[in-house]
C-alpha cells in the first residue's frame, strides 16, 4: 500500500517554514490530511497522526483588523491556565500555527449554534445539552434507547469558563465598545467613499440610521464599568470545546481588554439555551463580577443590540470593496475546495447584514 504523502495536500510554504524534526514527525506519522474550515482570516487542516492529532491553521494577510502578535500572546495566556489547545509552534511570520486537536467524545459544542435577539422567541423550551455514551459501541445504542441520555449543565461550565477567562492578565490589545464603534464606522466610511454597489450605499444607510440608539446603548455600558478585563469577544459555540468535563476555546483573533459583558453576550446570542438557562447564567454571572458596577444587569439587552450592531458592521465590511482580497483559496487546497465567485459571497455577506440588524430590539 502506498504511503500517504501529507505535503500533497499541506500548503508548501508551510513545510519550507517548519523546523526539520516537525517536518520528519509530520512525514513519518501522519497518516491523513481533513479540511476542517475555511474563514475570512483563516483555513484550518487536521493532520490525522498515529497517537495525538494536529491541527493547522493558515492565517491569510488580514493584518488590518487582527493583530497576530496580540492574539498568540492571549492563546498563550489562556493554554497557561488549560482552557486552550496546546499551541506546538508558529511560523515566525505568524501565517502558520500547529496545536494538538481537542477530540470531542461527550458532546460537539458547535452543533448547538444558532443567533438571538434579546427578545426573541424561538429558543428551546427544554435543554438540548446531552452528553453522548463513553463508547459508540451497539450495546451502547441499545442501553441509550432504554434510558434517558445524561444532562449536561451549559450553565455551569460557561459560567466557569467566563469566570476563569475574566481573571487572566490584560491583553496587550485595549479597546473600549465606543472605541470599536468607531474603528468600524470609520472603516466603512472609507469603503463607502469607493464603493460603487447601490446594495451596500443602500445598507450603509441603514447601519447609520441606527446611530442615534447605538450611542445611547453604549453610553449605558459605559457607564456600568469599574474596569476592562481579558474578552475573547467570539464565544461562539464554534469556538469552544468541550473535552474532559470542561470547556476549551480557540481562536484568539479578537481578543482584547474590553467589556466584562461582551463574552457575556457573544454566549447568549449564539447558544442555544432555554430562556432558564439564560437568566441562570446572567445571575451567576453578574454576581461574580468585581468589574461591573451594581445594576449592570439591567443593560443586558443594550450589551446584545451592540453585539448584532458589531455583527452587521463587520458584515457590511465583507460585502465591500475589500472582499475581493479574502476570496483567494488558500495555496494548494484540499481537492475539492473551489474559489467562491465574489458575487455570491459578496451576497451571502448582505444576507448575514439584514440578518443580525433583524435581532436588534
Amino acid at each position: 500500500m502506498k504511503k500517504f504523502n501529507p505535503w500533497s495536500v499541506l500548503p508548501a510554504s508551510f513545510q519550507r517554514l517548519l523546523p526539520s524534526n516537525l517536518v520528519d514527525e509530520i512525514s513519518s506519522h501522519c497518516i491523513g490530511v481533513t479540511k476542517l474550515s475555511a474563514g475570512l482570516s483563516n483555513s484550518n487542516y487536521r493532520l490525522h497522526m498515529l497517537h495525538q492529532d494536529w491541527v493547522l491553521r493558515d492565517n491569510k494577510n488580514v493584518q488590518q483588523w487582527c493583530d497576530r502578535d496580540n492574539e498568540v500572546i492571549c492563546w498563550q495566556m489562556v493554554e497557561a491556565v488549560k482552557l486552550a489547545p496546546k499551541l506546538i509552534w508558529k511560523s515566525a511570520n505568524k501565517q502558520f500555527y500547529l496545536s494538538e486537536f481537542i477530540k470531542q467524545d461527550r458532546f460537539d459544542w458547535s452543533s448547538i449554534y444558532s443567533e438571538y435577539g434579546f427578545n426573541s422567541r424561538e429558543r428551546p423550551v427544554n435543554s438540548v445539552f446531552h452528553l453522548n455514551p463513553i463508547s459508540q459501541s451497539a450495546e451502547d445504542q441499545t442501553l441509550l434507547k432504554n434510558k434517558q441520555q445524561q444532562a449536561l449543565d451549559p450553565v455551569e461550565h460557561l459560567l466557569k469558563l467566563l469566570c476563569e477567562l475574566s481573571k487572566l492578565p490584560l491583553p496587550p490589545k485595549v479597546i473600549s465598545l465606543t472605541q470599536q464603534w468607531q474603528v468600524y464606522l470609520e472603516s466603512l466610511t472609507t469603503i463607502s467613499q469607493v464603493e460603487k454597489n447601490q446594495q451596500w450605499q443602500s445598507s450603509f444607510r441603514q447601519l447609520k440610521q441606527r446611530q442615534v440608539e447605538m450611542n445611547a446603548w453604549l453610553a449605558d455600558l459605559e457607564s456600568c464599568l469599574i474596569a476592562p478585563q481579558f474578552c475573547h469577544r467570539d464565544l461562539s459555540p464554534y469556538n469552544l470545546l468541550f473535552c474532559d468535563d470542561k470547556l476549551q476555546c480557540i481562536d484568539f483573533e479578537y481578543c482584547a481588554a474590553s467589556h466584562p459583558m461582551f463574552d457575556l453576550a457573544s454566549v447568549l446570542t449564539t447558544h442555544q439555551l432555554t430562556s432558564h438557562q439564560v437568566t441562570s447564567l446572567c445571575k451567576q454571572y453578574f454576581a461574580e463580577q468585581p468589574n461591573l458596577k451594581a445594576g449592570a444587569s439591567q443593560y443586558v439587552r443594550q450589551i446584545i443590540n451592540c453585539f448584532w450592531m458589531f455583527a452587521a458592521a463587520w458584515a457590511l465590511m465583507m460585502a465591500g470593496t475589500e472582499v475581493e482580497d479574502t476570496g483567494k483559496e488558500a495555496e494548494a487546497p484540499i481537492v475539492g475546495n473551489k474559489l467562491t465567485d465574489i458575487a455570491e459571497v459578496k451576497a451571502s455577506y448582505f444576507t448575514l447584514f439584514n440578518k443580525y440588524l433583524s435581532l436588534i430590539s
